[in-house]
């Protein structure tokens, strides 16, 4: 089966969205399924130049065609991620594979993507990333209520399914009244093997790590103001917090200075973007991973630091909370000052052998990549019957 998946980006700087679909090819690829990736080169404020543009090109071991995103002055243009030679591309090539699986909503390589695969009646699959939720909907509201009217309520009506990750996400779009048939299907981790995890913490400060995009929703101003009560009400005790993301350079900055007014420069450690085996070295020596999102339609960075070995704290609104309330892999509490300072103050002491155990059995047994594709892959023949004529572009 031959199946093209569009995103607007794979730059790791993108966030968990991207970093998904490059994991969902591999998997998908692995099983036998003739999937490929096209996409633009967007890189937050620059550029990807590591993809070769307008061919078929290799991106961390995977077949990826990518288009030349326009970077006008305007950062909410550049954010549009706006590619030109997309459309007619898409628009000659789509005839020759069996499904498009979209990734995101609201830009206009994916609304351009989607319109042009109900034009040549090509059947569509879209996961929407959390961009449904009534959070992500809220923000710059009239652009998305336009956005809708004009193109994307038709996409989301033509899609043959909408992909959900979570319960959560499904129950929220709802309040939509779309027609359009849902599944819901998590994302997945790779499991790093155990010898490559830490098998002595040594002790000091309790440490805990803050990982993910740095975005408003991910609400670290909130995380470093309980981290303050905290240390007001408990000055002796000893902790770090490691920051680690990249993000808006004047929202960094925004933080950074937050942080110091708080009083715990000394405390705080920004590591910037963080990959490959320093990540994983990061989350399995944390005591605990810390994301309080006002909404969180997955989570693939706590998945992450549970199949590491480390407990998680979150809100509710992340929505891999429930599961981990279940398996007693970490702690959840309101994303609001009182209830989070408790929390952490809870956490001072280190997470037991057990919960560690729980944590990687919790990602092990519920979020292999392997059975995910490969209902994936039932999904597509569900929705678009291969056809055995037809040839990839």
């Amino acid at each position: 089966m031959k199946v093209l998946h569009l995103i607007p980006s794979v730059s790791p700087l993108r966030g968990g969205p991207s970093q998904a679909v490059v994991a969902m090819v591999r998997a998908e690829r692995a099983l036998g399924c003739d999937a490929r990736i096209v996409t633009t080169n967007d890189h937050g404020e620059g550029l990807l130049h590591e993809l070769p543009l307008g061919t078929w090109g290799e991106w961390q071991g995977l077949p990826v065609r990518a288009f030349g995103r326009w970077s006008p002055p305007l950062r909410p243009l550049r954010e549009f991620q706006v590619a030109p030679a997309l459309a007619p591309w898409l628009w000659h090539e789509l005839p020759h594979w069996d499904l498009l699986h979209v990734h995101a909503l609201f830009s206009w390589s994916t609304s351009t993507g989607m319109a042009l695969a109900r034009r040549r009646r090509v059947p569509y699959l879209l996961r929407t990333i959390g961009q449904l939720n009534t959070w992500s909907l809220r923000q710059s509201p009239r652009r998305k209520r336009l956005l809708l009217r004009l193109v994307d309520r038709r996409n989301l009506q033509g899609a043959a399914a909408l992909h959900f990750t979570s319960e959560a996400e499904q129950q929220e779009a709802a309040a939509l009244g779309l027609a359009t048939p849902t599944f819901v299907l998590p994302l997945g981790v790779d499991l790093p093997p155990a010898d490559a995890l830490p098998v002595d913490r040594s002790p000091g400060p309790t440490r805990f790590v803050f990982l993910s995009r740095l975005h408003p929703k991910k609400q670290l101003p909130l995380l470093l103001e309980a981290l303050e009560a905290m240390q007001r009400r408990q000055p002796a005790a000893a902790w770090t917090l490691a920051v680690a993301g990249d993000g808006d350079p004047a929202y960094l900055l925004e933080l950074r200075q937050r942080a110091a007014a708080l009083g715990l420069g000394e405390r705080v450690r920004w590591l910037g973007f963080v990959a490959g085996a320093a990540k994983l070295q990061l989350l399995a020596g944390a005591d605990w991973f810390v994301l309080p999102s006002a909404s969180e339609n997955f989570g693939i960075a706590a998945l992450e630091a549970l199949a590491a070995g480390t407990p998680v704290l979150l809100s509710p609104e992340v929505a891999l909370a429930a599961a981990v309330a279940k398996a007693d892999a970490g702690r959840l509490c309101p994303g609001q000052l009182e209830p989070l300072t408790e929390a952490l103050l809870a956490c001072l002491t280190p997470p037991d052998p057990q919960q560690r155990a729980a944590a990687r059995r919790l990602a092990q047994e519920c979020f292999g990549w392997e059975p995910i594709a490969r209902a994936l892959l039932a999904r597509y023949r569900t929705y678009a019957p291969p056809d055995p004529e037809a040839q990839p572009a």
